[in-house]
């Protein structure tokens, strides 16, 4: 048992004030500059955001409105920062009063060995959102790490991944670096959220790879469902993100032409198999419709399947960049969850095909 020393200085550092890691940080540069792009709206019937009552938690209903409307959108510069004698201890980045998460373990005063490495340089190849959210490691973690090894040794917590994640970097022939913990003299920090162009090219160069290793005709789509277990199925309010008539759905999918598959009961080389050149990848809401979005076939459509108190369009903008369309289904809430009517399903899916003849 060895104590988190950097924890404890840091308490004493806090009296002095605190401050962010960016103005701690010794250097800072542009990688890609901020840019303006004129997006596509989202493809939806016209009584689908009547029905919407909320957003997620962790956006608002305003913010989802300008995104699925499309039209002028800017985005972030990709930045990079050096932090200086930084200390990573139990997936906590510390440095004077600075504290950055990057495992969703609780911090502890208590560890179980002292972390004693001397690392000279690193890049910080993770964010707290995508060691939470496999969807968030799909879309921002790989071109994240992507954008680390140009710059020097990547690294991350030391969480294990998972075996979709082992089984999709070894075929990207991408690692992170090992690293316990310890001190690092000069940490590279990415701040990589916005689409800009930098990351219209990863995009393109990961979608590249995974199309060389999949199927290279297209099909009508993949279905990718969802089911009811999970840890987020179950909302703060209470209320179930389970579509009720997800069997239902998959049922007339496969009538027509769509591939149906449970990714947690498939391998990575297998859900590519089975959405690689997929025209459309539709599914309920969620991390594991990610599956698709680097292997569906090009200018194909994702179709997000929402409840209408879960109105969450984060990947509205990876679509984008992706050069992906981008439609989406309101659901009805009932018990146990929500569902979808058939003739909303397929009227949506009656859309897709009329603004993309080629889809179905």
């Amino acid at each position: 048992m060895a104590i988190n020393i950097p924890m404890l200085r840091r308490s004493l550092w806090r009296l002095s004030g605190n401050k962010s890691y960016k103005e701690l940080c010794d250097q800072e540069w542009i990688i890609s500059p901020a840019c303006v792009t004129n997006t596509r709206p989202a493809l939806y019937l016209p009584e689908a955001l009547e029905k919407i009552t909320a957003s997620s938690a962790a956006s608002s209903l305003e913010q989802e409105m300008l995104r699925v409307k499309g039209g002028r959108t800017e985005h972030a510069a990709t930045i990079a920062r050096i932090l200086t004698d930084a200390e990573v201890y139990g997936g906590y980045i510390y440095k004077k009063a600075v504290k950055l998460p990057i495992s969703i373990q609780k911090e502890n005063l208590f560890l179980e060995r002292q972390m004693t490495e001397d690392k000279e340089n690193a890049v910080l190849a993770c964010t707290l959102n995508d060691v939470r959210f496999f969807g968030h490691w799909i879309t921002d973690g790989i071109p994240l790490l992507m954008a680390a090894r140009e710059l020097g040794s990547p690294i991350r917590n030391n969480d294990e991944l998972t075996a979709h994640q082992k089984d999709y970097l070894s075929m990207l022939e991408m690692k992170y670096d090992p690293f316990i913990g310890g001190k690092i003299h000069k940490l590279v920090i990415l701040e990589d959220f916005g689409q800009n162009n930098y990351k219209r090219e990863r995009y393109q160069k990961i979608r590249a790879r995974f199309h060389e290793l999949g199927p290279k005709s297209t099909h009508t789509g993949t279905m990718i469902l969802r089911g009811t277990s999970g840890n987020y199925n179950v909302l703060a309010s209470g209320q179930s993100r389970v579509l009720v008539n997800e069997e239902e759905i998959a049922t007339y999918l496969q009538s027509i032409g769509f591939k149906i598959i449970d990714s947690t009961k498939l391998s990575a080389k297998e859900i590519i198999e089975n959405t690689c050149g997929a025209r459309i990848v539709i599914g309920n809401e969620g991390s594991q419709t990610t599956h698709g979005l680097y292997t569906m076939a090009n200018g194909g459509t994702l179709v997000n399947i929402f409840p209408p108190f879960h109105f969450n369009n984060v990947l509205k903008g990876q679509t984008d960049c992706m050069d992906l369309h981008y439609a989406l289904i309101v659901g009805d809430a009932c018990e146990g969850g929500f569902r979808v009517p058939m003739d909303t399903l397929k009227k949506t899916l009656d859309l897709v095909a009329a603004n993309h003849p080629w889809i179905l």
